[in-house]
């Protein structure tokens, strides 16, 4: 049997090519023996040798490898791990089994001086063969348990702290890979990395919570991968106790933090109390704030407020760490202490500009410190907001009873610190999972307290969308012709803004982009949620309008579709007009939104039998037309309105909407949308009549329930098209041409005719318009060309 090409021309290109070559060519080796899968893990019996040449290059391939691995050019060593990955990779059990002097090989190279590179790639490479020794025990035993130890003794000893003050002796990534390769062996081998416990938090500590008063930078991936490791360490403990020390290790963060508050917060005075039993320390007077200390279970000493923030911010960090790792068996999670911690945190705030005496300081600091205190307290907030992200999505539905208390926090923070990008961020996805654990059953005063987050929410996707702008120009001066233009200065220098005496562009000039075309963020994932998970009754007529505003203007389809299964409601009973026109115009072709069609066209004909119509199939028919007609002809385009919705609204521009018979005028303001104090042009007396059902389009249909009085024969309530409709007397009503755009109009009961001979033709032609009718102008001029043809 012939061996594979790949594996012939490999086992040449080692034996032809010089040493300090093979680097430049380790893509292409490492390419080759990927393809080798099947001959390298294909058992190796005597049998087989004597008939095929394949086992003789497997074995050939082996030797190369060890006799680089062994060999004193460090260029051959880097080339010898490349391919020993390689062949670990796709090789199997075969290839484990012959690993034993690869290990030691690679081992041996973490204690020579070759480059970073090798020795980042011995690392990549023994993880691997330890994760994949761990399904074979024979194997663990053999080769894992007595070469692990060696190989966490090499990494400790490179990534060694440095003295006081001094550089780190290797990069942070190489620091980061050792991390990491340990905290996946520590779940894998606990007991056998038991005795090193003590040696990686001493080596990682200074990792952890980095400040600025540190020598060296932290990156935040090593962070990262520091806090996991000295989280997973808890596997090691004996005797089933990783549960102890799990919870021993987040008790200790918890007062590091409340000490480190005690230094920080102490240019204020504080108003918490604690509910845990935690006495604060006496603020010392005259130096920086300062902590941490030089002992073994202590991190670095940190100075300042700044630094002080800093290492807070990484406990709170190292909190929220200590939720999103797993552990190795149950835990007792201290809520109180946590909960108690974040309340003491967000209890002080910044004081809004013009009201610093609001908050009571300690007279003995300077006020440097405390306006650096207040320039570091959003940060903070951040923090602590991200803690109670990991805390929901740790707990789920564990964590109903401390949603109060979070949203409490986080309108608390979010009213202090909004003027923040990273605020709003954290705001929205924190408030997104808070409502989709416990939004419906938030209580009116919590509602009330979200009206800044809702409005802060409709204007980040407005300014998204382009319908609002980031900086309004600032009011100028009304000239006689009605325009505004900025009146000039005569004691203007010549550094004055030459920009500010041109016009301002027209907002409706600007680009308004769609709902598909913007990228998600927590503000387009929170809309829908405002919609559907709060309670709407709750909700002030304004803050529903601006929402219902803005998922139009948007073409947010899953805000639209909670708008419309989630009618609004007032104190007086009234339902608000549905959102389904815009729905159904802006995705015609959308499944979500043809079921949820269907459904009012169902529940709009079961209305109707229900009110004693009973038209069977007829009904549903009428109603799934009217549902129709109303997504074409609701809204109406009035003057200042450029086509489609998706453009923006002039300033004159209203909107005439048929409802319940009634056509409604109102004028919208969309660029009003701009800032906490919204002008709102809601008219509450313009919502249509209470009904009993929930869907205000199945009041259309219901909207002939009682039956015409004895002499008036009931009429359908929808014409089709070309079918002319008959009063009692037979004869045909008179159409009347209008000369406007198609419009729908609802039925309305009249009263019964008594003496139908002696009524005039202008009374009967009032009386006769009992349905809808849709008309054209093709079909009105064909009407009147026949009607001359007649005379």
């Amino acid at each position: 049997m012939a061996a594979p090409p790949d594996l012939r021309v490999l086992c040449g290109r080692l034996a032809s090519t010089p040493v300090d070559d093979l680097p430049r060519l380790c893509p292409l080796l490492i390419n080759h023996a990927l393809r080798c899968g099947g001959p390298l893990s294909a058992p190796q019996d005597a049998k087989g040798r004597a008939s095929s040449e394949t086992p003789m290059l497997v074995h050939k391939l082996r030797t190369h490898i060890t006799s680089l691995l062994n060999g004193k050019s460090p260029a051959g060593r880097f080339a010898a791990v490349c391919l020993i990955k390689a062949v670990i990779d796709v090789g199997g059990w075969e290839s484990l089994r012959a690993a034993d002097p690869w290990l030691k090989g690679l081992i041996g190279v973490l204690q020579k001086p070759d480059p970073l590179a090798s020795k980042e790639l011995c690392v990549v490479a023994l993880t691997k063969i330890y994760l994949l020794l761990q399904g074979y025990q024979t194997l663990v035993r053999e080769m894992a348990t007595p070469t692990l130890p060696s190989y966490v003794t090499a990494c400790l000893q490179l990534i060694k702290p440095p003295a006081s003050g001094k550089p780190l002796r290797v990069p942070a990534t190489f620091i980061e890979s050792v991390a990491c390769s340990l905290s996946k062996l520590v779940i894998c081998y606990p007991t056998t990395l038991r005795p090193f416990a003590a040696q990686m938090r001493a080596a990682l500590r200074a990792y952890v919570a980095p400040t600025s008063s540190d020598p060296a930078v932290v990156p935040q991936s090593l962070r990262e991968s520091s806090r996991q490791l000295y989280i997973l360490l808890s596997f090691t403990a004996p005797k089933n106790g990783g549960s102890e020390e799990w919870a021993r290790g987040i008790r200790s963060i918890i007062l590091d933090s409340h000490a480190t508050v005690d230094q920080v917060f102490r240019a204020v005075v504080e108003s918490w109390e604690s509910t845990t039993g935690y006495v604060s320390q006496a603020a010392r007077h005259g130096a920086d704030p300062s902590g941490g200390g030089e002992a073994a279970e202590e991190l670095p000493p940190w100075s300042g407020v700044q630094a002080g923030s800093e290492r807070l911010i990484g406990f709170l960090e190292f909190l929220a760490a200590f939720l999103d790792n797993p552990t190795k068996a149950p835990v007792t999670l201290p809520l109180g202490e946590l909960l108690d911690l974040t309340a003491r945190i967000t209890l002080v705030t910044p004081p809004s500009p013009g009201a610093e005496d609001s908050i009571e300081t300690n007279p003995g600091i300077r006020r440097d410190e405390k306006a650096e205190l207040w320039s570091v307290l959003p940060d903070i907030h951040i923090a602590v907001l991200r803690l109670h992200l990991a805390l929901i999505r740790r707990l789920r539905g564990n964590a109903l009873p401390l949603a109060a208390d979070i949203l409490d926090q986080m309108v608390r923070v979010f009213n202090a610190s909004r003027h923040l990008p990273a605020m709003h961020e954290t705001a929205y996805t924190l408030a997104k999972e808070v409502l989709l654990l416990s939004g419906p059953t938030l209580p009116k005063l919590t509602v009330d307290s979200l009206t800044p987050l809702i409005q802060s929410t409709c204007q980040d996707i407005l300014l998204a969308t382009g319908y609002v702008e980031d900086n309004p120009p600032p009011a100028s001066q009304p000239s006689t012709n009605g325009s505004t233009k900025p009146k000039p200065n005569p004691n203007a220098t010549a550094n004055t803004n030459a920009d500010a005496y041109l016009a301002s562009p027209n907002p409706s000039s600007f680009s308004a982009l769609p709902f598909s075309d913007l990228q998600p963020t927590p503000a387009t994932h929170l809309l829908p949620l405002l919609l559907s998970h709060l309670p709407q009754q709750h909700l002030a007529p304004e803050l529903r309008a601006l929402l219902d505003r803005t998922a139009v203007l948007a073409r947010c389809k899953p805000a639209l579709l909670a708008s419309c299964l989630h009618p609004y409601r007032d104190g007086r009973g009234r339902y608000y007009p549905s959102l389904l026109p815009f729905l159904v115009r802006q995705f015609p072709r959308d499944q979500d939104v043809e079921v949820l069609r269907s459904n009012l066209v169902r529940a709009g004909a079961a209305a109707g039998r229900g009110g004693g119509g009973g038209g069977g199939e007829e009904e549903e028919e009428e109603a799934e037309e009217l549902v129709e007609e109303l997504g074409r002809h609701q809204v109406l385009r009035g003057p200042g309105r450029e086509p489609g919705w998706g453009g923006h609204l002039a300033e004159d521009a209203t909107e005439e909407v048929v409802m319940d018979g009634e056509r409604k005028k109102g004028k919208e303001k969309v660029d009003s949308v701009v800032g906490p104090d919204m002008d709102m042009d809601v008219d509450v007396d313009d919502a249509p009549a209470a009904n009993d059902s929930a869907n205000p389009f199945a009041t259309m249909v219901a909207a002939r329930e009682e039956p015409a009085a004895e002499p008036m024969r009931p009429a359908s309530p929808l014409k089709r098209r070309g079918e002319p409709l008959e009063d009692d007397a037979g004869k045909p009503p008179k159409r009347v041409d209008t000369g406007r755009a198609p419009q729908v109009a609802v039925m309305s009961e009249a009263a019964p005719a008594e003496t139908k001979g002696e009524e005039s033709e202008d009374e009967s032609d009032s009386e006769e318009s009992l349905g809808v009718e849709l008309r054209d102008d093709e079909e009105d001029e064909e009407d009147e060309d026949e009607d001359e043809d007649e005379e």
